[in-house]
This record gives structure tokens, C-alpha cells and sequence, in this order.
């Protein structure tokens, strides 16, 4: 994604790579391990503790693991963990723009109306580095400037 826009691509999507996602998984147990191993000695309860490591792990690895971002000619399709997929049009969107979150770079889309959120991809995070953040955001927001203000 490194070359930026390029007119021939109709949709561009953005999703962890494996490598992100591995990282993030395995920090994620190693973090869920301390957490349910300090639940264990201090309670003496095995299954409480392994039906909680269960409760933490699972929705937050398969949540960063489903988000995607595509971007297409009808507009931005966002796809989170929880809940359905959502399609914001173009005409809707009023800025995309960077923002830093702690430790945490994200894009963040304002749309008309004052309402804005964050993008589920791409981002870097120490959870989860993604060495490619910068040029995923350039091929974005080229997107955006080239095909996505086109109708």
C-alpha cells in the first residue's frame, strides 16, 4: 500500500495483518494468564477462573481479529466486533483525520451533523504495532481524495 492511491483499484480494504494479529493475541493471553492465574490463588475457584479467561479473551481477540475497514465508490464500510456492518456515504463523510489516543494512532471519521468515530483499521497500538500505519493512512486517505470525492 506503500505506492498510495491507485485509479484502478475499485475497493480498498484494511484489516490486521497476521502479524499484527498475532502480537495482539498473544499479548492478549499472556495478559488474560495473569489476570485468571491471580483470580485462581486468590479465590481457589479453577472454573470461575477459566470461564473468566474465556469471557476476556474471546470477544477481544475475535473483535480486533473481524475489523475491517473497505472503502469503495458508494463509500466507507465499516466492520467492528460487535453489531452489524455499517456504510457511511460519501456525501456523508466531512473529514478524516488522525488522531493519537495515548499509546494509540487511529483515523477518525467526522461525518455531517457533528457525529464522528473512530475507524477500526488501520491502526497502531502497543497492544497490537502495525509498522505499516503510516502508508495504510496515506493509501486512505488518497482514496478518499481520488475516487471517494468523484461522483
Amino acid at each position: 500500500m506503500s505506492c498510495g492511491y491507485c485509479p484502478r483499484v475499485e475497493n480498498l480494504t484494511f484489516s490486521p495483518s497476521r502479524r499484527q494479529l498475532t502480537i495482539y493475541l498473544l499479548r492478549l493471553l499472556a495478559l488474560v494468564v495473569v489476570v485468571c492465574g491471580g483470580a485462581l490463588l486468590l479465590t481457589g475457584n479453577g472454573p470461575a477462573a477459566a470461564i473468566g479467561a474465556v469471557v476476556i479473551f474471546v470477544p477481544l481477540g475475535a473483535g480486533f481479529a473481524r475489523g475491517r475497514t473497505t472503502l469503495s465508490r458508494a463509500g466507507i464500510e465499516v466492520r467492528r466486533a460487535l453489531g452489524p456492518t455499517q456504510l457511511i456515504e460519501w456525501s456523508q463523510v466531512k473529514e478524516i483525520r488522525e488522531e493519537q489516543r495515548g499509546g494509540t494512532r487511529l483515523l477518525r471519521v467526522e461525518v455531517t451533523g457533528g457525529r464522528g468515530f473512530p475507524l477500526p483499521v488501520p491502526t497502531h497500538t502497543v497492544l497490537a504495532p502495525n509498522p505499516g500505519f503510516a502508508a495504510e493512512r496515506d493509501a486512505l486517505l488518497g482514496y478518499r481524495k481520488g475516487r471517494g470525492k468523484r461522483r
